[in-house]
Parts: C-alpha cells; structure tokens; sequence
C-alpha cells in the first residue's frame, strides 16, 4: 500500500517533466521506438517462417518419406549419371503390406511427354500412380475426382491435370469430360488440382499431369521399374522407425545384404528437408537480431544520457522537494517514474511503427511475416526492462543528493 502511494504521489511530477522537457523525450522515445520496431519486426519475421514451414508441411504432406531410386555414375559424359532401375510395383507392395505404423504409400513413374490439344502443343510430366498419391502428397481438387482403384486395376486412360496445364491449355475454363492426347494416346480428363506451386526440392508441382500408374508403365512410359515411392507415416514419431524398416525390407528384397553393396535406393524425409532450409535462413535471422538488439542498446543508452543530463539539470528542484520534506524514495521513483513512462511512450510507438512495417512488409514484399501476440508483448516487456535497468542509476543518484549541495548547485 505505501509503495502504491508513493508511486503515485510520483506519477503526476514525473508526467510534468516529460512534458516540460518534450525535446530530449523526443529524442530517448525516438532511439527506443526504432529498437522496439526492429524486435516486433523479427518476431514477426520468425512466426511467418514457422507458419510457411507449417503451410508448405500441409502442403506436401505430413510425415512424409521419399524413397527414391539411387544413381550410379556412367561412362557416357564426365559427370552423368543415371537412375538405377530397381524400384518395382512388388518393392511397393511389400513396403505396404510389411512396413508398420505406416498411413499409406503412393508408387510413382514419370517422364516427360508431350500434349496435343485442340491445336495446341504443351510440354509436360507425366506422373503414374496410385489413389494413395492424393492424400500422401496433399493435393487438392478444384473440380472432379481423383484417381481410384478401378482406374488403375483397368488401365484405364483418365487423368487428373495441374493448375499450369489447365491455365496454358485451357484457358482457366473447366475442362472436365475433354480429350487430350498424350504421347499419341487419347485420355480423358476427370479432376482438375488446385495449384500447388513449387515443392521442396524445386519441382514445380502444377505443371503435372496425373494417370493411373498401371497405364503409365504399359501406354505410355514403357518401363517395369519405379522412379519413387512416397512413404506416409502414421505419426511424426514413427517416422524414425519406418525409416529404419523401410531400408532393412528394401536391401533385403535387393540382396544388398548378401553382397555388402551399398544402397541402391536413397530415403529422404520431408521434414528434415524442410527443417534444414528454416535452418539455413537462421543467419538471416540471427543477422536481424543483432541489428534489433543493437537498436535496443543504442535506445537504452539513449534514455540513460537523457536521464542523466535531466537529472543535473533539476538539482535545485530535487534539493527543494528534500529541503521541504519529500523523502528520497520519492525522489527515486519519480525519476524511475519518468524513465518508464519514457520507455512506455517509445514502447507504443515503436509498436505502431512495427505493425506498420510488418503490415507493408507482407503486402509489398516476399517476406513472410506474421502479427501475433508475442509480437507486441516481446518488444514491449523488453522496453520496459530496459527502463529499470538504464533508469535505475539516475534514479538512484537523484535520491542520494545532499539537498544543501543541490540548493547551492548552478
């Protein structure tokens, strides 16, 4: 109750001087806006890395394992190298049907062909493979359907089509039901994705053209061999011991084991990939951190000169209040006072000029950034720390003035 009262016997003299003198106010809440600024920025910078982390998780799908085909050197160009062929449609039922903790598994064969619509010519990939891609992989319908059991048992000549080739081809418009010619053979188009933009590792995902992976060896790829396998576990911590079993079943029903050889397959994981390139862009973060608690500091010693020189500057009016009784607790949290409404100014307006500066960020650049709430308590709480701590000492020197020596003081 007393401390109460002394603050507030403190507040009304304090709001007086910072009023009074408004310039070097100005000046210590101006040095603390722009630390603040830069810290709501960084917290933002960091929350909309993590949710584009999260949002591109989403996207290619949770828990997911690539498994690959391995690449042996050739003799034919210095460098060049080709895929190992030995992936099949059997390495993928038995991953399916012996791998536990296991959501699904989607095979994939893919090349490159070329489509005839109408006139028009287009480039594209060509991926065959299973209804299990649509979920392992995430990909969502704007219209129609995906891939089913019936389609790939029949080999039958449907396809689902990217939001590239629907754009290039057909103009945006819905081409349900229309025929395409790929590589010479007529399909029929029956879903239509949502667009996906690029992946992970590079590939852009709407220029695809999705079809049952059994007419994709047979029709149009002429190959018995697997370009991957996509692996989605059950849950994030089964992904380790998936990983672990899919590599044992594979290089057993390869006979790796017998020869000694080395893997003839690569197993990458989705979430690690995603978490090393958050973890690239930890310098740029690291970079931004330095520069905003730089900013801080120079705010900090900002409201520290500023108290200081205020301090001098008013020794007859501390001398006074002690002459006529103030005590010096008084005197100590009137000038702490000060320096913390000094800080919770710079603090407000630091925060505005953060909230504009992610606001603008967002819409005019590349950048992702993110308002969340610790976007302001972070910055804010921080600034009035450094009011305690810049502000303690000129409080302190305040309140141990000899009131005769600061009566007689120029």
């Amino acid at each position: 109750m007393m401390r109460r009262r002394a603050w507030r016997r403190a507040l009304k003299p304090a709001a007086l001087a910072i009023w009074r003198e408004r310039g070097r106010t100005l000046l210590a809440v101006s040095g603390l806006a722009i630390g603040v600024a830069a810290v709501a920025l960084l917290v933002a910078l960091g929350a909309g890395a993590e949710r584009a982390l999260q949002a591109t998780l989403e996207q290619q799908g949770r828990n997911l394992l690539v498994v690959n085909a391995g690449r042996t050197e050739t003799d034919v160009l210095r460098g060049g190298s080709r895929p190992f062929e030995t992936l099949e449609l059997s390495d993928w039922q038995a991953i399916r049907d012996q791998i536990s903790g296991l959501e699904r598994a989607a095979p994939i064969a893919s090349g490159a062909k070329t489509l005839f619509y109408d006139g028009q010519v287009l480039s594209t990939s060509i991926i065959g493979s299973t209804p299990d891609l649509q979920h392992a992989k995430n990909y969502p319908m704007v219209v129609g359907r995906f891939l089913d059991d019936f389609d790939v048992v029949h080999r039958q000549r449907v396809a689902v089509v990217g939001a590239f080739i629907t754009r290039e081809l057909f103009s945006g418009e819905w081409p349900l039901g229309e025929q395409l010619t790929i590589g010479g053979v007529p399909f029929t188009i029956i879903g239509l994705l949502q667009a996906k933009g690029t992946s992970p590792d590079g590939s852009f995902e709407d220029d695809q053209i999705i079809i049952p992976i059994s007419t994709a060896q047979r029709r149009l790829l002429d190959v018995d061999y697997l370009d991957r396998i996509f692996v989605q576990a059950s849950t994030q911590d089964a992904l380790g011991r998936v990983e672990r079993d899919l590599r044992t079943l594979l290089r057993s029903r390869h006979g790796l084991d017998l020869t000694g050889a080395a893997d003839d397959f690569v197993i990458r994981d989705q979430t690690r990939l995603l978490t090393a390139q958050r973890q690239t862009g930890g310098s740029f973060s690291r970079l931004i951190a330095g520069l905003a608690a730089l900013a801080l500091g120079l705010g900090g010693v900002g409201l520290l000169a500023v108290s200081l020189l205020s301090v001098r500057d008013r020794f007859g009016e501390i001398g006074l209040r002690l002459a006529v009784g103030a005590r010096r607790r008084d005197i100590l949290w009137q000038f702490l006072g000060e320096s913390i409404m000094t800080a919770a100014l710079g603090g407000l307006a630091g925060l505005g000029l953060g909230l504009a500066a992610i606001h603008f960020g967002e819409n005019l650049s590349r950048w992702d950034l993110a308002f969340t709430w610790a976007s302001v308590v972070i910055p804010f709480g921080v600034c009035l720390g450094i009011a305690i701590v810049f502000g303690a000492y000129p409080a302190v020197r305040a309140a141990r003035l000899d009131p005769i020596a600061a009566l007689h003081s120029p």
